[in-house]
Order: C-alpha cells, then structure tokens, then sequence
C-alpha cells in the first residue's frame, strides 16, 4: 500500500492501528500463555514455544514502528530513493505471521484444554493480520498525497507527538461499570494500580449520567446488568456524541457469544472475568494508544478544516481585489485607448494622411504615440516604455501629457523639449521607485520636411521611386528616465518629405512579433509589405501590414505591445 508517494497523516495512523491491533493481541495472548506455564515443568515444550510466538509477535510490532514511523516517511518525502514499497512491508510482516499461524495450529493440538481458548484467539489474530498483509496493495490505491501546503500547516508538530511517550497515566481517566460491588472494586484497584483515575459505576443509567460529563478516556463495560445492560449503553456510546471513547466490555468465560455481539456494535475489546493482570495492562494500554492516535487526528483534521477555511476567506479576498484590480485595468485600458488620436481629428490635417494602430500585449500597455497640429507643424510622437503593465500604462500617460504641454507652451526645440520631459519622467520614476524607462521619438513635419529627433526604432520613408530609406535614431538621443539630464545627448535630422511619399513610425513589438517557429516579422518584411502597398492610402498600408503581422503571427500569443503609425504627404 505504502509509502512509494506520500501517506496523509491520517492514512498512516489507521493503517498502524489496523495492523497493530492483531499484533498487540498476539504478544498480549502469549504473555497470559507464557504465565500460565512458566512453573510447569510438564510444559516445558510449550512454554518455549508460545515464547517464540511472542517473539514473533514483537518482531511484527518493531517492523510496523519501522516501516510505519511518521518521522521515516516525513523524511522519505522529501528523499524518494529511500521511500518505502508495499513489498518490503509485506515481505517483512508476512513470513513470521504466517509462522505464528503454523505455531498454533501445531499447539492446538497438543495443549490443555484450559489453555486452548488463549491459543486459539492468538491465530484468530494472527489470521486476520494475514488478511489485512494481503490488502495491502488493495489499499494503496484508495490513500491520496497530501499536498506541500498541507504538510507546511504543523505536520511537523504532529508527527513529533505521534513518537513521543504516552500521556502521563494519571491523565487517563477509566470509568469501571458493573453491578457487582466487588466486580466494581476490583476492576477499579487494578486500574488504579497500573497508575490510571478510576470512577465507578454500578449500574447502566448511572454509567450513561457519569459518561456525559465528558471527562473519561475509557470504558470498561459490563454485559449482564439490571435494567439497562451493557448492550443498551454500548447502543447509546455509539448513537451518542461520545462514540469516540473506546469501551472494553466485561464477561464470564461463558459469554463468547456475547462478546462478538459486542465488538460488532462497536466494542474495542473485551475482558474475561477473573481478571488477569497482565491482560487488563495490555488492553488497557493498546485501547488508550489507539484513542490518543486517533485523538492527534482529529486534532490534525480540524487543523486542515482551519487551513481550508482560511484559504477559502483568502481566495474570496483575493476575488474581490481581482475584481477591484480588473475594474481598475478596465478604466485605465479604457482611459489609454480615449487619448489615442481619433480618427476625426486626423482627417482634419491637410498636409498629411496619418493612421495609426495600437495593440497591448497586456490589460495596460507601454507604447506611446501622438499626433499634435501646432500651428503650422505637425508633431508625431511615437515610444516604448519598457515592459508593460499598469506602471508602463502610467509611464506612457505621464508621456503623452508632458509632451502636449511643452509643445503647448512652444516648447519644440528639441534639445531643451527632450530635457524639460526627461526630467518630469526621472523624477517621477524616481518617486515611483521603478526601473523603467522610456525611449521616444519625435517627427515634426513642416513645410515638406520631417524633423527627426530622440532615440526610438528606425524610421521608414517610401521614397517616390519605391526604394525605402531608412533612418536610424540610436544618435538622436537617449532613454528618458535613467539619468537626471539628457541634453547632451539629444539630436536631430532632416529629410525632405515629397509628395506621395511614406513614412512609417512603429515600436518592437512589430519586428520582434514571432511565430509558432519562434521567427521574428523582422524589419525586412515590414519594408517588403510597404513597398508593395506604397500607391495605397495610409489606412489602407496600415490594414496591409496589420494583415501580414497578425498572418506571421497565426495563432501565437502576442508578448509585446504593438504600434504602428503610417504617414503619407498629399
């Protein structure tokens, strides 16, 4: 069944129960046989051999604290070279239970017919503990793993109490009930003198009084009884909120029937009157191990019950704020796409056909263009603030409106432009404690030239004999934000701009676009699809490319922002 992955706590406590308790009734049987016979010289033989039964039986109870040892599968979780199979336990549990068997059968034979009812409940045991080796692979397939969030909620804890030392004695309190004044006196000394509390009960009713106060540990029951018998209060134990208590119940040598009766309504185990001394410790012992084992898993239960009620408060937090984040996303995205130049405004420029395209790779973007009609300038801005994001998304705003006010305020040189906005953007970032930074380049267009400054990708102009220059910006400035002042850095050029020529202005997330085979779209076939479309209106290269990009692209997911801006002089 075992340990090849990992047992949940739980998992592992029952499995050492179920296969310890016919160990333990083994060993407990021998030693009541060994007793019996220790001062006969005439049983000499079978003196030797019920003790090599009971060394049997601590051989099978040292394999399950091996195999079985919370602390060694804890450890093998995270070592699966040394984890445990279900072959080793059953090859290590199988050979000396089914020699225990053979034992018996062999003994039973031979022994006093005083001593048979011991010999036989010893293979009765050491049967059903075949029964349960031979389930072993059964099982394995019903036991989940626990999850690493699970074993980080105090399973350390646990499996340190599960190794250590039984509670003190004197912390077990065991109600003794039957009828019989001397019964009753009895039962309660021995349970007193194998260092445990005992209360008494003389009868059902005042059993079922004392067990609802809720202080008894354990048990010990009774059958015969006036009025309410120990099969009334074993039914009332288990339809009650104290099933949990483990009942040993009480009998005469005569009421074997009675007692099968018994454990099949729930009972842990029995005692014969007389009471055996030896025998009594060993139930006691093996009943009271089992309730705190099983005590630990509860307590390890309600810790998961806890966990999981705070996870569940933790993930309805998380569902408000993501609901709370995606609404503002939706207002900012919404916010990015209205300052977008519209289409209206751009047909209103006469010198120039512009249209432009942009797309995030994410809810907020980092791309930036503009188009601004300044008197008798046009000024196209277009850039790329790293990564993207709702920080890129502020970064661009901050962009777009420095820029429109220092062009309001006549502020177009572009040396004392570029340092006025740098300086905005650094102290911003700075406050914002980011790492971001900002590339971007101007275009203004007067008068049939294009004035080109700031670092930005190349820009593409379509000349009138269908060849494609292309200007690189890497000179004509620096990323704003990295440092305080950028005027030395700051450049600009020329070019003569004809009629029916084409610019294009785009930012990475066009060439750096990639397949399914990892292929970028790369500069050259932006050229390729310009060229080829160059007679076009501006809107109908956009549409061009846009078409080409999204086919390069086919199913892929898209990891950048894209912006495509086209101008074409009348």
């Amino acid at each position: 069944m075992l340990i090849d992955g990992k047992l949940q706590l739980s998992q592992l406590v029952r499995l050492r129960q179920e296969l310890g308790v016919p160990i333990d009734a083994i060993v407990d049987y021998s030693e009541v046989l060994i007793e019996e016979l220790k001062d006969s010289q005439n049983e000499i033989d079978h003196f030797l051999e019920v003790e090599q039964i009971r060394e049997y039986g601590r051989q099978l109870l040292a394999s399950i604290d091996h195999f079985l040892n919370p602390a060694v599968v804890s450890e093998n979780w995270s070592n699966p070279s040394q984890a445990i199979s279900t072959a080793q336990l059953k090859a290590e549990l199988e050979e000396p239970t089914r020699l225990v068997i053979n034992s018996t059968q062999q003994l039973a034979l031979e022994i006093g017919e005083n001593l048979l009812a011991e010999v036989e409940q010893i293979n009765l045991a050491a049967n059903q503990l075949l029964a349960e080796i031979c389930e072993l692979n059964i099982a394995h397939n019903e036991i989940d793993t626990i999850e690493d969030t699970a074993q980080d909620l105090d399973t350390e804890h646990l499996l340190e109490e599960l190794e250590k030392e039984p509670v003190l004695k004197n912390q077990y309190h065991i109600l003794v009930v039957d009828d019989s004044n001397t019964n009753r006196e009895i039962l309660a000394n021995q349970v007193k003198a194998e260092g445990y509390l005992a209360t008494v009960a003389r009868d059902g009713k005042q059993a079922i009084q004392m067990i609802q106060t809720g202080i008894f540990d354990l048990i010990l029951l009774d059958i015969i009884m006036p009025e309410i018998d120990g099969y009334q209060v074993l039914k009332w134990i288990r339809d009650s909120p104290w099933q949990h208590i483990p009942t040993i119940m009480i009998s005469a040598l005569g009421e074997t029937d009675s007692v099968v009766k018994c454990i099949k309504m729930g009972a842990k185990d029995y005692l014969i009157k007389p009471f055996n001394s030896i025998l009594l410790k060993a139930r006691l012992g093996a009943c009271l191990e089992q309730k705190r084992l099983r005590d630990l898993e509860s307590i390890y239960i309600r810790q998961l019950a806890q966990a999981h009620q705070q996870i569940s408060q933790f993930n309805n937090s998380l569902q408000v704020e993501n609901t709370r984040l995606s609404s503002e996303l939706e207002v900012n995205q919404r916010l990015q796409q209205m300052l977008l130049p519209k289409e209206k405004e751009l047909e209103k420029i006469a010198a120039l056909e512009i249209a432009g395209f942009s797309e995030t790779a994410a809810e907020i973007g980092g791309d930036y263009y503009d188009v601004v009609q300044h008197q008798d300038r046009i000024i196209i801005g277009i850039g790329d603030v790293s990564g993207h994001g709702l920080e890129s998304g502020v970064l661009m705003l901050m962009v777009q409106t420095a820029v429109r006010t220092l062009i309001e305020n006549e502020q177009i040189e572009p040396k004392c432009l570029f340092e006025v906005l740098n300086r905005t953007i650094y102290k911003n970032i700075q406050r914002l404690e980011s790492d971001k930074d900002v590339s971007l380049s101007l275009v203004d267009y007067c008068d049939g030239v294009l004035n080109i400054s700031g670092q930005h990708e190349e820009v593409l102009i379509l000349r009138q004999g269908g060849e494609i220059e292309r200007i690189d910006t890497v000179d004509l400035g620096f990323p704003l934000g990295l440092e305080e002042s950028i005027a030395d850095f700051v450049f600009a050029t020329q070019t003569d701009f004809a009629s029916g020529e084409v610019a294009v202005l785009y930012t990475d997330g066009v060439t750096e676009a990639e397949n399914s085979q990892g292929i970028h779209y790369g500069l050259e076939q932006l050229c390729t699809v310009v060229q080829r479309n160059g007679k076009s209106s501006a809107r109908d290269i956009r549409q061009a490319v846009i078409r080409d990009l999204r086919s390069h692209i086919d199913i892929e997911q898209v990891h950048d922002d894209i912006t495509l801006v086209v101008l074409k002089r009348k």
